[in-house]
């Protein structure tokens, strides 16, 4: 897994800051302490002037299925329709390397693999084809987001009980940006503002 920041709005502090003065027709002295004020009060709107774009390499078919349901959220990912997917990647999971089962898994990703480029090789098309294909199957995208949207993210992926590999991935975007905004993007459970109603008490290990 690969993530890099492509873009991001600019210093994004006193971007809000300035921002959020017009609300009160002030001149912002300290631009973090009123950031972390409106993140406290709930006054997120503001957010939503900060950008990112993230380019993704490496994840499952999988991982992105469970991404692409954040609607606020604009996302571009490697086509499997037009592009040709022989010799493709796969990624295991920890649970199956652990329990020795990796070749296995191994050997059926090259019978997919197998059946896939002979089904090329006899006329059906990508689109076609690509219907054997594995939810371990990496993909790459770009995905464009706000710092709202971030934060909510972070907030239901970065949770222990999210799957570790949409986790590990929306842990790698928090450490792409800003690091003045990590206050923010962080588990429910550490916001100080959602409460968790099933407690996993694995808080620590956050």
């Amino acid at each position: 897994m690969l993530v890099t920041l492509t873009q991001a709005t600019p210093d994004p502090i006193n971007t809000i800051a300035t921002i959020a003065s017009i609300c009160y027709d002030s001149d912002p002295k300290n631009p973090l302490g009123l950031v972390k004020h409106l993140y406290r009060n709930g006054h997120h709107s503001v957010f939503e002037h900060i950008y990112f774009t993230f380019k993704i390499e490496g994840i499952s078919r999988a991982c992105s299925h469970q991404l692409v349901r954040h609607r606020h959220c604009s996302f571009t990912q490697r086509s499997q329709r037009y592009c040709s997917e022989d010799g493709f990647k796969v990624v295991c999971p920890g649970t199956v390397v652990a329990m020795g089962g990796q070749y296995d898994y191994g050997a059926v990703v090259n019978r997919i693999s197998e059946f896939y480029e002979e089904a090329q090789q006899v006329g059906i098309p990508n689109e076609d084809a690509r219907y054997i294909l594995p939810n371990a199957c990496e993909t790459s995208m770009y995905l464009s987001c706000n710092l709202r949207e971030l934060i909510h993210m972070a907030n239901e992926r970065l949770c222990m009980r999210a799957q570790w590999e949409i986790r590990e991935l929306v842990q790698q975007m928090v450490y792409c940006v800003n690091a003045d905004l990590w206050f923010m993007l962080v588990p429910k459970c550490k916001s100080g503002r959602i409460i968790c109603n099933d407690p996993c008490g694995k808080v620590g290990a956050l």
